[in-house]
């Protein structure tokens, strides 16, 4: 069975999209995606001349519809007298010839690896972790519930030996009273 993420020959495929018409290709006029607009270096349109590096799929839809906006702009749809024609403007192949007149294909890209599952959802957690990382606070994910608490950094001082006798018969540690604090405190650690 084949891999209905590589079942298409144009998938890897990485071309050049250049303006040859004689009008900005604005998102307004079909310069878009799925319904999200394409934009050359100015962030505006696609201009005059201006060439932008996409992959097939994109760079084809973009091409089609920039032959309908040259073809649609060139051929009147009404006779002299204001009647409409009835002539269609382009035909498949008319359509087909301009589109590819904006395209260059550039290369391939290397298939990727197939993932399993597993491996899917392994690269998912990794990728909410470093989110989280990076969007929530550390001090705040220590006020999570079940978070794991990290044991304090500083040392704990005690104020004179009797506190150091009390922590160690409280940790059951077997110690001689007679030694000093200092030692007493080794005993802790």
């Amino acid at each position: 069975m084949a891999n209905p993420e590589v079942s298409n020959p144009n998938d890897f495929k990485v071309v050049t999209f250049k303006n040859n018409s004689h009008f900005d290709f604005t998102p307004a006029l079909g310069c878009m995606y799925d319904g999200r607009p394409i934009f050359g270096t100015t962030g505006e349109s696609i201009k005059v001349g201006e060439s932008v590096v996409l992959p097939y799929h994109v760079g084809n839809l973009v091409a089609k519809n920039l032959a309908k906006a040259v073809i649609n702009g060139q051929a009147p749809a009404k006779d002299e007298a204001g009647i409409p024609t009835g002539v269609p403007l382009w035909s498949e192949d008319s359509l087909e010839e301009m589109k590819q007149s904006f395209l260059t294909e550039m290369y391939t890209e290397e298939k990727p690896t197939t993932m399993s599952e597993t491996d899917k959802l392994m690269a998912k957690v990794e990728e909410y972790k470093s989110m989280v990382d990076k969007l929530v606070p550390k001090s705040e994910m220590d006020k999570v519930e079940g978070a794991p608490q990290e044991s304090p950094e500083a040392p704990v001082t005690y104020s004179d030996k009797s506190e150091v006798i009390a922590e160690l018969e409280k940790r059951g540690i077997a110690f001689n009273a007679r030694l000093s604090k200092a030692n007493l405190e080794k005993l802790l650690a």
